[in-house]
């Protein structure tokens, strides 16, 4: 290309043909255009193009009608996404040197990345008029005309392709797609043919036949086909799947069961299509015993077929989860943080298992872990301030939990969440001020928290501090969730301790009435009220039965064995 643009350097005028003084000066001109056009293209191979584009344009100057600076120019242009400019150079490039077929293959490549297929299309046909061997261009046109919507004329493109290098997996599937867009599945279907006939013991041409069956909702013709898979390849897993569904459609539900088993043994089908599946299970499963037996199943047998994958036994965890089987969804995710100990949503899940099963030497355990692999995540820090507080160390939970609320941003329900938890942890500390702190923080989040109103009230009733506060909120609690035992039995306690006796008594019988009457708390408390009401017989009887229900105070004793209020 550059010797051939370079060396018709020609004379200014024609008058001066011949001259020997003219003949150097042609040569002197071609050697700096040549020295020049080198430079240039070195500058763009290096990726400066600035420099590229000022040497190119120094060419033109000296030769104007240089189609290979041109395209060089073209070329530069198109890396820097300026189509227009590449577009002009390109045409000129062509133009002047029309059989250059990488001129012609330039000016078509901008043509599509302008959207331009109609030319883009004339630029491969008349690329392919004079170079008609060159059949990749073939593949191009074919393209161009499928994103045009022209079929047709896309299968004539790909027919020419395999005259010159015969048949192919890659043709044939491109020509079975669109005789199948053109709604002719008889020519899809000879296609296929073709390929079982040339390669009769490949399972795969009879699974693309199926699915044209399939396509044509043909179920039967397609188990045909699917079977003789089979009758090559037994332990096919995706010929399986295909057969569980057209098993299922057909309701024959035993071999469907047999097909998915047999598909889930297939190490070839990779595991996120068989988790797939199993999400389907998901839904189909609950309240259906048969589906729910069948989807623990294939959970097994995905733990089985891939015992080093952390998402197998992950996903098994996710069911023992949502059936409520703790402990066996407990050890699932467990597995699968051993496996792979970097998915922050499964320690979530192990964590939100050690706190509902209540095991908080674990939950300690398991948060530390979490946090330093995770140190910025505030519901590690939350769950591990939980774990120490309800295990006395309460003031280890206070120094967590203010670590870890520094890391919340922009999240008030985990703020609430650990001021709630800060409040009960600076309660039990005996730092009632920080409490009180924490418990307001909570409640500016959202007044109407029941569970800080409740818990908040019931701790200032305890202290006998702030009651007109306490009865405020033990009331608000009551009112956003009428008929709850503990709430009532807290207003009740705030009343006590008010020394509204009658009312504190009628609160208790509606907390007894609501479950109360098996909490030895509730029923301990009623008896210090009937005391405080003048009825000592019916207190001890009270006092009695709480502490056979074994939730009492630790004055229990002395107050049955004296026969007196003990605080």
């Amino acid at each position: 290309m550059l010797i051939s643009a370079c060396s018709g350097v020609k004379g200014t005028s024609s008058s001066a043909k011949g001259k020997k003084g003219d003949t150097v000066k042609d040569e002197v001109e071609a050697m700096a255009l040549m020295d020049l056009f080198v430079d240039a293209q070195r500058d763009r191979m290096l990726g400066n193009f600035a420099e590229s584009v000022t040497k190119l344009k120094k060419c033109l100057v000296l030769d104007p009608d240089n189609h290979a600076v041109m395209h060089d120019l073209a070329l530069i242009y198109d890396a820097q996404d300026r189509s227009a400019d590449a577009q002009e150079f390109a045409m000129k490039a062509a133009n002047l040197n029309p059989d250059n077929i990488w001129y012609q293959t330039l000016l078509a490549e901008i043509f599509v990345s302008q959207g331009d297929l109609d030319k883009a299309e004339a630029t491969y046909e008349k690329i392919l008029k004079t170079h008609p061997d060159a059949f990749d261009y073939y593949y191009e046109l074919a393209t161009i005309r499928f994103r045009q919507g022209d079929y047709a004329k896309s299968i004539e493109a790909l027919d020419k392709i395999e005259e010159t290098i015969g048949q192919s997996d890659e043709l044939l599937q491109q020509k079975q797609m669109l005789y199948m867009e053109l709604g002719q599945t008889d020519k899809a279907k000879a296609e296929v043919q073709k390929m079982i006939d040339t390669f009769p013991l490949d399972p795969r041409y009879y699974s693309m036949m199926a699915e044209i069956y399939q396509r044509e909702g043909n179920e039967t013709k397609a188990q045909e086909y699917y079977e003789k898979i089979l009758s090559i390849d037994p332990d096919n897993g995706m010929v399986q799947l295909s057969m569980y569904e057209q098993y299922k459609n057909n309701g024959e539900d035993d071999k469907a069961r047999e097909a998915i088993v047999k598909a889930f043994d297939d190490k070839n089908i990779d595991i996120d299509t068989k988790i797939g599946i199993l999400l389907n299970y998901y839904n189909l499963s609950e309240g259906n015993e048969k589906e729910l037996e069948e989807a623990y199943a294939l959970c097994q047998k995905l733990t089985e077929v891939y015992p080093e994958d952390a998402k197998a036994h992950a996903v098994q965890g996710d069911f023992f989860l949502r059936d409520e089987r703790y402990e066996e969804a407990r050890t699932s995710f467990r597995r699968a943080l051993e496996i792979d100990p970097s998915k922050s949503l499964i320690w979530n899940q192990l964590l939100s298992l050690d706190s509902e099963l209540q095991d908080y030497p674990m939950l300690k355990k398991d948060s530390d872990e979490a946090i330093e692999l995770f140190p910025t995540m505030p519901f590690f820090y939350l769950l591990n301030g939980i774990a120490l507080s309800q295990q006395d160390q309460h003031k280890e939970a206070i120094d967590i939990l203010e670590s870890g609320k520094e890391l919340v941003i922009d999240d008030d329900a985990t703020l609430l969440e650990f001021y709630s938890t800060l409040g009960e942890a600076y309660h039990h500390a005996g730092q009632f001020e920080d409490s009180d702190k924490a418990y307001d923080r909570a409640l500016n989040i959202r007044p109407d928290n029941v569970y800080v109103l409740n818990n908040y009230s019931y701790y200032l009733s305890l202290r006998k501090d702030k009651l007109d506060k306490a009865e405020t909120m033990a009331a608000k609690a009551n009112e956003l969730i009428p008929g709850m035992a503990s709430f009532q039995d807290t207003y009740a306690w705030v009343l006590y301790q008010a020394e509204k006796y009658e009312q504190a008594k009628e609160w208790l019988e509606k907390a007894m009435a609501n479950g109360g009457n098996s909490s030895g708390t509730i029923i301990e408390h009623y008896g210090d009220v009937l005391f405080q009401l003048g009825q000592k017989e019916e207190a001890i009887r009270q006092w009695e039965k709480a502490k056979d229900l074994g939730d009492s105070s630790d004055m229990i004793d002395k107050k049955i064995r004296d026969g007196m209020l003990y605080e």
